[in-house]
Formats: structure tokens, C-alpha cells, sequence
């Protein structure tokens, strides 16, 4: 199996597995879908009425009885459409439009998983998958290999990054998506599947047929050292995580980090219990991590760290966050704050304050359904409401973090909570950062050049012709070779043209540094993989570069407490006069 790099538009945050039993059934004769809706319904309320206090017990058939009548007139609907409408209509297509009907009435998170979200949900959750071992995107028309995941088959088959999938068992993928590629190459761990490459510097495409294995997908994917501070990046909450940290944080630890930074930005979250089991590992044993309300009593759950003893200890921490962390990462963030174990730092979160709970449905399909909400130590609760559409724009990581700090509400405006040493912290609508840190987005001609991948194709290109190593700097022969190229690229004026820019001398002398950087990050990510390619990317990070400013300036966590309550205390003031001076010009 393979997996491709997307932008997340849809966090979410799973707390259990709940397997209901239901069989579709193929309806043959007028009456009979009716009749087994209501039965069904029937059992489901006769069991739910045997468990109802005598008192209730009224008032509940009366609410039944109202389901009950209802089920019967979607039952008569259903039926009509299927046996009447002009029209032949397939009986799934119209089930699913029906759950998708009623769901439009709920909030953007509660979803019907079809099989293949049902599958991704699983392979992100559990941590690993079938499968090749390569992490593609299409680029020229063509599956395109970004990086093979070392150790994986791929890998050991000499698979390269920039290699075009043209064929998979002899079909053409020309012009194939993403998920097109993945239907094909996904499979059982022991069965085959025969691809064929076009590599640069190769005359023709060539076969290679690869077993397919168990590939681990990681969940902390970055760790190293930036001038003596541990950095890790989490990238989402599976059931690896909480290990994936614990080996990585103690590989920083004997490096001598003097402080750690941990990246939540863009982790659109994932497990409830992963979230649970990495908060704990930074606060004493007993401290509420955090506490769930829902409708049903058994929704209504505290959770509090079990294990005695933390991880990291005389080691200050900063928590890093953005318009696109949510769910998981939004309870490890405020558990840490609540409790002032670390500083948070960023944007606002995204808000995704709600939990979800995975109804099985039939072997391969669920129903994913908001159950509970849940609230910090403090009390907080940082949800914030979404029009259900908004769950389904497909935007970019800048993009997504935009339209969160577009809608934030002004901290001086949110409902104040007190931590454990008495800090202000704010709740409502994500978790507020301590210290705010803005982050330049890309430039128009950056964001056409990153969805062209010209910089990645050529990357691809010059390795194939030119000796890198890790040393390797685009140089002024190497920036004139890839003007060159991009000229020679089929869709650049069509994605310049979306910013009304077009293709000069004179915009790319003015992205002259950008250029540099990137045709290097690529060949980085091309000849030593993505760690290689990510610490390239993240040398022009502002926003991580004022975070570890910090440490300068307060080498203690008290030290960052305080200087994060002189902060908020100025932002305050700001706003007090700004109002002040409004109300003075009126």
C-alpha cells in the first residue's frame, strides 16, 4: 500500500470502536424493506424499554412511539423511490444519500464512512498498513514517487524519489489521482504487484515487481537537535505515538537538549486514548488530563494520568500550535498549559473540541458520530461551532490556518480561566496560545511553483545528471539550469495566471533566495529523504525561529510563565487603549 501527501481539512478525535450488527439486505418484493425497518427498530426499543426506570417509562414509549412513526414514513419513502421513481436507482447509492440527508442535520464531524474512508480511518488510527512503502503525488500526469519509507520494499527494490509510475499490472496510470494509484497498490502483506518506472536518465520504463509488507506509518516523523534544543515534530495521535515519543525524546535527552519544543501545528489529532496516553507522560501522577460530557452517562468520562513520574522534567518546554491543530492536539496543548507544564505558543487552534465515537455498521463501513464534548482542566471548553460545509473545502495548510485566525475572537473578548498557578488562560473557540507568534505565508509566485512541483521535477532532473551530497548548494549555474526548466513546464503559466502573474526574468530574479532554497530542500528529500528535506524546509520557518528565540530569553519554564504573562498583560493593555481612542473619536 501507498499513501500521499494531503492537505487535512477534516480534524477529528475518535474515543472508542462501537460494533453494531447490521446486515443489508437486497429487498426483492414491494413492502418487505418496510416491514424489516420497523422490525429492526421494533427489537431496538423493546430492549431499550426493558432497561427504563418505571418512572420514565411513559415518557420514553411516547418517544419511541414518535421514532417508531417516523421509521415507518422513511421506511414508505425509501421503498417508493426504489420500486417507483422513473428512473432504476441502485439500492446503496440511495441508503447513503438517505444517512447523508439526515446527517446534514448534525454537526460537520459526524460522518458515514464508505469503505475507503473507513479504511483510511483505520490505517491512520492503528499506525501501519499493507503496502509498498512510498508516499506519492501525482505530478506530469503521472503517480510520482516522493520518498520510498526506508526499510519498507520499496526501498530495498532501489525505488527513487522522483520515479513516475506509468503502469501498474500493465495498466497505464496516465493521468490517474492519488486514490487511483492507491486502489491498485494496496493489498495484502505476501501478495505482489507488478509496477513499471520511468526514471530519469533511463531510456524506458522498466518493471519491478514488489511484495507487499506491513508498512509502519510514523506518527512523530521528526526529531533533532536545533542549538541545543530537542525538537520533535507529532503529526498525528495513533496508537504508535506515545512510543514513537517516548524513544525519540530519550535519544534528545542523552544529546543534552536544554529545552524541547514540541510541533503540533497542522496534527489534525486522532485518538482520544493516544491523546491520553502522551499527555501523561508530561504531568504528575493523578492531574486530570481532560473530561468528557456527552448525552449519555457512559459518554461522561475524567481522564487523569495514571503512570507516576514524567518524561522530561528540568527541561522547559514550548508547545507549538496553528490554525490546523486540533482534537488530540488541542488536549495535550491545553493539559500542559492548564497545568503550567509548558508554554504554548502560535495561533489559535483550530477548536475541534468534540469526541466521536465509530459505530460499526456492516465489515467495512461506520458511522462516525459526535457523543461528547470535551473540556480542559481548567473547565475549558474550546470548541468552536462550524457550518457543516465547512468540513468539506478542501483548503491548504496556509489556507485552513487563515480562515481559523480570520474568525478568532479577540483574546480580551473570551471567557478567562485561571491555571494551576493562577495564569490567565481563555477558552471558547480553540486553545489560545500564551505568547502569539505570527507566520508569513507563501507568496503568490511560491504557491504557483509548489503546486507546478517544478521544484521537486527538478530535482528529480539534475540528480539524475549531477553528483549532490549533503553539502550541496544551488549555485548561479544550477538557479540558471532550473530557470530553464521552468520555462519548459506545461501548466506554469496556467498557475501563475490564477495570480495574474506570468513568467519574467525580472519575478524570478525577485524569488531569487526562494528558488535557492527550495531546488535544494528537493534535492535533499531526493538523494537523503525527508528528514534531510525537512530540515532544509524549516530553516526558513519564522515562525519556529522566534520560538526557540525564547529559550534566550527565558532559559526556565518559570522564566517563559512569566515572560508569557507580561505579554498577555500588554496585549490587554493595547486593546483597553484602542477602545479607549475609539470611543474618544466618536
Amino acid at each position: 500500500m501507498i499513501y500521499s501527501c494531503v492537505s487535512v481539512s477534516r480534524p477529528c478525535l475518535h474515543s472508542q470502536k462501537v460494533d453494531v450488527m447490521f446486515h443489508p439486505v437486497r429487498f426483492r418484493r414491494s413492502g418487505l424493506l418496510t416491514r424489516l425497518l420497523l422490525l429492526t427498530f421494533a427489537v431496538a426499543i423493546v430492549a431499550g424499554i426493558s432497561t427504563t426506570s418505571a418512572a420514565e417509562t411513559g415518557r420514553q414509549v411516547s418517544k419511541r412511539q414518535q421514532l417508531l412513526n417516523s421509521m415507518q414514513v422513511l421506511g414508505s419513502v425509501y421503498e417508493r423511490i426504489y420500486y417507483s421513481y422513473v428512473d432504476d436507482v441502485e439500492a446503496q447509492e440511495l441508503l447513503e444519500s438517505g444517512i447523508q440527508g439526515m446527517l446534514e442535520h448534525l454537526d460537520a464531524h459526524s460522518q458515514y464512512l464508505t469503505p475507503k474512508s473507513y479504511e483510511d480511518l483505520m490505517m491512520s488510527t492503528e499506525g501501519e498498513f499493507g503496502g509498498l512503502g512510498i508516499t506519492i503525488n501525482v505530478r506530469d500526469h503521472y503517480p510520482t514517487v516522493v520518498s520510498p519509507i526506508e526499510g519498507t520494499p520499496a526501498f530495498f527494490m532501489g525505488v527513487q524519489g522522483g520515479d513516475q509510475i506509468v503502469e501498474i499490472e500493465g495498466e497505464s496510470t496516465y493521468d490517474f489521482t492519488s486514490d487511483d494509484a492507491v486502489k491498485l497498490l494496496r493489498g495484502d502483506p505476501g501478495t505482489k504487484v507488478t509496477i513499471s518506472i520511468a526514471r530519469e536518465g533511463f531510456p524506458e520504463p522498466f518493471p519491478l515487481t514488489i511484495t507487499r509488507d506491513v508498512i509502519k506509518v510514523e506518527s512523530v516523523p521528526y526529531a533533532f537537535m536545533i542549538d541545543g534544543i530537542g525538537y520533535v515534530r507529532i503529526q498525528n495521535f495513533s496508537r504508535t505515538t506515545r512510543d514513537e515519543l517516548v524513544a525519540k525524546i530519550k535519544d534528545l535527552d542523552r544529546q543534552g537538549m536544554k529545552g524541547l519544543v514540541l510541533d503540533l501545528r497542522w496534527n489534525p489529532g486522532g485518538l482520544l486514548d493516544a491523546a491520553y496516553e502522551v499527555s501523561e507522560l508530561f504531568l504528575e501522577q493523578g492531574q486530570l488530563i481532560v473530561y468528557t460530557k456527552g448525552r449519555l452517562q457512559s459518554q461522561n468520562r475524567s481522564y487523569h494520568a495514571e503512570n507516576g513520574g514524567r518524561l522530561v522534567t528540568g527541561v522547559p518546554i514550548v508547545v507549538m500550535v496553528n490554525g490546523s491543530s486540533a482534537s488530540a492536539s488541542e488536549i495535550l496543548a491545553a493539559a500542559l498549559q492548564d497545568h503550567d507544564h509548558a508554554l504554548v505558543v502560535g495561533k489559535t487552534s483550530f477548536g475541534k473540541g468534540s469526541v466521536q465515537t465509530v459505530y460499526r455498521l456492516t465489515e467495512d463501513s461506520a458511522l462516525k458520530l459526535t457523543t461528547a464534548k470535551y473540556y480542559t482542566p481548567s473547565g475549558r471548553s474550546i470548541h468552536k461551532d462550524r457550518h457543516r460545509d465547512d468540513s468539506d473545502i478542501d483548503l491548504t495548510m496556509a489556507e485552513a490556518d487563515s480562515a481559523t485566525a480570520a474568525a478568532e475572537v479577540p483574546r480580551e473578548e473570551k471567557a478567562r480561566f485561571l491555571t494551576d498557578n493562577g495564569r490567565v488562560v481563555y477558552g471558547g473557540g480553540g486553545v489560545t496560545p500564551d505568547i502569539e507568534i505570527e507566520q508569513p505565508y507563501l507568496s503568490d509566485f511560491e504557491v504557483a511553483l509548489e503546486r507546478d512541483g517544478a521544484l521537486f521535477s527538478f530535482a528529480s532532473w539534475y540528480a539524475a545528471r549531477n553528483a549532490v551530497d549533503e553539502a550541496f548548494r544551488a549555485d548561479d549555474a544550477v538557479v540558471a539550469s532550473f530557470h530553464e526548466f521552468l520555462r519548459g513546464r506545461e501548466n506554469i503559466e496556467e498557475y501563475l495566471g490564477f495570480y495574474e502573474l506570468s513568467l519574467s526574468d525580472s519575478l524570478l530574479t525577485a524569488n531569487d533566495d526562494y528558488i535557492r532554497w527550495g531546488v535544494r530542500r528537493e534535492i535533499m528529500r531526493r538523494e537523503f529523504g525527508p528528514q534531510a528535506a525537512y530540515e532544509v524546509a524549516i530553516e526558513k520557518d519564522e515562525q519556529l525561529e522566534h520560538t526557540l528565540d525564547l529559550f534566550d530569553q527565558a532559559p526556565t519554564l518559570d522564566r517563559l510563565l512569566a515572560l508569557a504573562q507580561e505579554w498577555n498583560a500588554e496585549q490587554l493593555t493595547k486593546a483597553e487603549d484602542s477602545v479607549a481612542e475609539t470611543e474618544k473619536l466618536h
